[in-house]
């Protein structure tokens, strides 16, 4: 197999796999943001209610 071929298939896999990854951390990551999400509107909210 020539060279420049395998190294397309490398960057292929390796793409491959950075995107799983990061698809995985995203999914994870996404219920942290709505608690944070939901907390700064509880902030929010009691602020305006104050003034």
């Amino acid at each position: 197999m020539p060279k420049i071929l395998e190294d397309f298939l490398w960057c292929a896999a390796l793409a491959t796999w950075l995107m799983l990854l990061c698809g995985f951390i995203i999914s994870a990551l996404r219920p942290l943001a709505k608690a944070f999400r939901q907390q700064i509107e509880v902030k929010l909210k009691s602020r305006v209610k104050r003034s």
